[in-house]
């Protein structure tokens, strides 16, 4: 445990009336708030020389944690980590030529498949090895979290690492492979009789019941710091920064995340700037693609952006995608349209089928989620989205091991037999022409 109240490598500082508070052991004694206005979000930022972040971009790193000097930790003994964040950024070549023979474009699509962090296989490893490290530096011991699946799973186990006690509460929808997969590590599963909103209600009143911190959701300051640096590892895998975001969204952390990366190394990489974000959900829980969809209509009009629906209980084949009431995209929204960017929607029956010409143009099997974002490239192409000459990135998420009964809709090949003449000889390559007309019609 280090309690040290007066330290000098960071500080939070409120978004809305600047008040500073000196570190995260201070943060969570005022309950993760604002002491001057009672605001749930403040940012970090650091007493530090960014001129050797050039020095940090090279190399072939084991995890995030490279980046030590700008992450909010004091001292590296206290890293907790599964070598998580540092994944090689793919390029899709199958992707680019379909986007050159249907469009006629020549851009370079890269993709970041968050199933390779060493932790659990998800977006959220960066996240929890962060705060697991915090935890165990100023010596929380209990902690609560709500979540749709992929959160949990992931401060679940680095929690454990740290020593940390988790409670987790989770939607009725939430996927049973997570709930098994949170309670092999001895953590706390509380199965919510409701949706992902009465989930977090519920955890609310177990936090303040026990004075046990609880997760801020998307704008937690610790997600934040962990997920901005994706920008870093941009300036070190790719040699041009991305014009185009693509990412399946439920909260919406990392573009956060990414704004924030970019704001905070802007003097030093004056020409660095948001991508165009395009976020997409499915039809079965698109609360943001709602609104975004009526604020277009409507012109955008001044304060569109606190104009959102709340689904309860969405019926979604995605449940971690299933955040019916999007908290976050007040700030969201208004980043998306600084960005000329938009907010995309998929419709869930197609799913399998991205999945599945993944699986067979790439190797590469995604988890629901992943095949969310994927389709989101697709609709941005027929949109006109995508111009000529830039380059796209693709955030994944999850694995199929994170949703087994998503990859039994992988199988498509089998034949049944009662004799040997009956099996034949086949050849791959006749299943591509079917594949693509799934998906492409």
């Amino acid at each position: 445990m280090l309690r040290i109240k007066i330290q000098n490598k960071y500080y939070l500082k409120c978004t809305v009336c600047s008040h500073i508070t000196p570190n995260f052991w201070t943060w969570f004694e005022q309950e993760q708030q604002c002491p001057k206005c009672g605001s749930k979000h403040s940012e970090v930022w650091y007493n530090r020389r960014y001129q050797r972040l050039k020095r940090f971009t090279q190399g072939e790193p084991e995890s995030f944690w490279r980046y030590f000097p700008y992450l909010p930790l004091l001292r590296r003994r206290h890293i907790v980590s599964k070598k998580e964040g540092a994944i090689p950024i793919e390029k899709w070549s199958f992707l680019e030529e379909y986007a050159k023979t249907k469009y006629g474009l020549d851009i370079d699509v890269h993709v970041c498949r968050n199933d390779l962090n060493g932790g659990t296989g998800t977006f959220k490893d960066i996240a929890a090895s962060l705060a697991a490290s915090i935890f165990k530096e100023i010596g929380i011991k209990q902690y609560c979290i709500a979540s749709t699946g992929n959160s949990a799973t992931a401060y679940a186990k680095y929690l454990s690492l740290a020593g940390v006690n988790c409670s987790v509460f989770m939607p009725e929808d939430a996927i049973v492979a997570s709930e098994a997969t949170i309670s092999s590590y001895g953590q706390q599963v509380f199965r919510v009789m409701g949706d992902y909103a009465k989930a977090k209600e519920i955890a609310a009143g177990y936090a303040d019941m026990h004075n046990i911190p609880m997760s801020t959701g998307n704008i937690d300051p610790i997600r934040i710091e962990a997920k901005k640096t994706m920008v870093f590892e941009w300036l070190r895998q790719m040699d041009k920064f991305p014009d185009v975001y693509i990412q399946a969204v439920s909260g919406g952390t990392g573009p956060l995340a990414i704004d924030k990366g970019i704001r905070e190394i802007k003097h030093v990489y004056e020409d660095l700037k948001n991508p165009r974000f395009l976020l997409v959900q499915t039809d079965g829980c698109d609360p943001m693609v709602q609104a975004w969809e009526k604020a277009e209509a409507a012109g955008f009009p001044e304060g569109f952006e606190k104009d959102y629906p709340i689904i309860d209980n969405p019926r979604t084949e995605v449940p971690t995608l299933a955040t019916g009431n999007p908290g976050t995209y007040p700030i969201l929204a208004k980043l998306v349209q600084k960005s000329g960017g938009t907010f995309l929607r998929m419709k869930e029956k197609n799913l399998a089928s991205v999945g599945k010409l993944v699986a067979y143009e790439q190797k590469v099997i995604p988890g629901p989620a992943s095949a969310v974002c994927i389709a989101g490239f697709f609709i941005a192409l027929q949109k006109g989205l995508i111009k000529n000459g830039e380059t796209v990135l693709l955030n994944t998420g999850e694995g199929p091991n994170r949703a087994p009964l998503f990859l039994e809709q992988m199988i498509y090949t089998t034949r049944k037999v009662r004799n040997v003449e009956q099996c034949k000889p086949h050849e791959i390559e006749n299943f591509r022409e079917q594949l693509w007309n799934e998906v492409t019609p």
